[in-house]
């Protein structure tokens, strides 16, 4: 029984971080700052390894315009860090005893 809920678990875990942030659920904030949060997040998501991004090998370099870079850093230290504790959580899971 144990390993089937930690089946389901996992389905459920890789089939949320296939999803890129939709703009509705992005920070409030200009235009600007909202687009720099999704082009980061999805540039955090590949530098972490997700399967659904191109990886990147090298850290990328943040724009370097005002508000959107704003947002950039902020989606890109977000959405690593989030895929990052996925791993973890995932690793805990089903990984070793």
């Amino acid at each position: 029984m144990a390993t089937v809920t930690r089946s389901i678990l996992l389905v459920a875990i890789v089939s949320l971080t296939a999803c890129t942030t939709p703009y509705a659920t992005m920070p409030p904030g200009p235009w600007e700052y909202r687009l720099g949060y999704r082009d980061g997040c999805d540039e955090g998501y590949a530098y972490a390894g997700s399967p659904f991004y191109r990886q990147t090998y090298t850290l990328p370099v943040a724009p370097t315009a005002g508000s959107y870079r704003s947002g950039w850093v902020a989606g890109f230290d977000r959405c690593l860090d989030n895929y990052q504790h996925l791993q973890r959580t995932v690793n805990f899971l089903i990984g070793p005893p």
